[in-house]
């Protein structure tokens, strides 16, 4: 979606209105409630590391919210939305008119693969609205360029061990309007964030749009 001139571009519309869990790109969102409820602040984000040995090393550490985003820190997200309560979380989702608006009980899993779904078109439509927020926004900056600076999230569903859906989400800010976007993949087994995010920037490229030295 192009801010400046109000226009679209969709591929495969069918699949770009269905929605589907968000995955690890609602945590831009977790982080903007948090912020907002005073959980964590922009001076002091810091979560202190709960012992447990998680399969990446970058999590097995404190967490602050620039380092979460970065490395894409589940449990700190969960505990975020531990402290906040479903409650809460479910009128904040309402409030901001995410996806379907469904929170499950569970706090811990309801954007992962549950009751919470979005689709593409409304990822975009959500980033619009987000836009503004400075301290989510550093959290989530990837590089900048001759374009301008872009900014990101990756999130992947796994079934059964295999990568069966990938998502990447994101802005480009230049001077005279943003450029909103979403990628949605999904595959058998090879359908990680990664893989969506390098998709993006061909797309992005083959536009014209982008062509950052990444």
């Amino acid at each position: 979606y192009e801010a400046a001139s109000d226009s679209w571009q969709i591929y495969e519309k069918e699949n770009a209105s269905t929605r589907i869990p968000p995955a690890s790109t609602y945590k831009i969102y977790s982080a903007l409630f948090s912020l907002q409820s005073g959980v964590i602040s922009r001076e002091d984000s810091r979560i202190p590391w709960d012992g447990q040995d998680y399969a990446f090393d970058s999590w097995n550490s404190d967490q602050t919210l620039e380092s979460a985003m970065s490395d894409s820190v589940t449990w700190y997200f969960q505990e975020i939305d531990r402290r906040l309560g479903i409650s809460a979380i479910d009128s904040f989702i309402q409030e901001i008119g995410y996806g379907n608006e469904t929170v499950s009980s569970s706090a811990s899993t309801y954007w992962y693969d549950s009751s919470l779904k979005i689709s593409p078109i409304e990822q975009v439509e959500m980033l619009e609205k987000f836009y503004n927020n400075e301290t989510v926004k550093d959290s989530i900056r990837l590089f900048s360029g001759e374009d301008g600076v872009l900014y990101g999230k990756t999130g992947t569903l796994a079934s059964e061990g295999r990568n069966v859906c990938g998502w990447f989400i994101g802005f480009i800010e230049r001077e005279d309007a943003p450029l909103y976007f979403a990628v949605n993949i999904q595959d058998e087994d090879s359908a990680a964030g990664a893989a969506a995010a390098e998709l993006a920037f061909s797309v992005l490229s083959d536009m014209g749009i982008s062509d950052q030295d990444r």
